[in-house]
């Protein structure tokens, strides 16, 4: 293309579009690294596995409903009388522990989230870049076919207005018509003659 562009005439370098275009960088991208777990990281997916769970919620619901039966029937012994002071540092306990052990699992969570998120940028950054690239080619394919166009109508223009046009008038025209019949006539009796003759 380029070949055939510059060896047609008035076409200057000046007029020609520049493609100099940046090469896709095709650089891989590696998805986060899965590390491996600890084992407290483990046993903190685990439990917030099961606290966040129905079976969890209707198992303490039945111990809760159970201690406090238990604690009001009259005949059996209460190991925790009306005000349940044992249950309320039983229950306290227990979420003492287990809202930081989910909070660990969640931070836990969150980073490999944030590590996707990451992972997911970088991959339409350069899904972007590429399509700035395809779009800046096709704008300088655009751009030379636009010049290309433009000198082949300049060419046009040029030949239009070198062809020159004669006008003959009509007196002249018939005058030349006869000339040209007298020379045919004269043709046709000199071949007429040429054959008597041989």
């Amino acid at each position: 293309m380029n070949s055939t562009q510059s060896s047609q005439p008035g076409i200057n370098e000046s007029q020609q579009a520049p493609v100099v275009l940046k090469q896709p960088q095709f650089s891989k991208i590696q998805p986060p690294m899965k590390k491996p777990l600890t084992f407290g990281q483990k046993v903190a997916d685990k439990m917030a596995t099961k606290v966040g769970s129905w079976a969890f919620l209707i198992g303490q619901s039945t111990v809760l409903a159970g201690w406090v039966g238990c604690n009001l029937i009259p005949g059996l012994p209460h190991w925790d009388e009306s005000p349940f002071m044992m249950l309320n540092l039983v229950f306290s306990f227990a979420s003492a522990y287990t809202a930081p052990v989910v909070l660990m699992s969640q931070n836990r969570q969150s980073e490999e989230d944030r590590e996707s998120a990451n992972h997911n940028y970088q991959i339409t950054l350069q899904a972007a870049q590429n399509l700035e690239l395809i779009h800046e080619k096709l704008d300088a394919d655009y751009a030379k076919k636009l010049v290309e166009l433009t000198v082949l109508i300049k060419q046009q223009h040029q030949a239009a207005s070198e062809v020159k046009v004669v006008f003959v008038p009509a007196q002249d025209l018939n005058e030349l018509e006869h000339h040209s019949n007298k020379i045919a006539t004269v043709a046709v009796l000199n071949s007429h003659s040429r054959k008597q003759a041989s």
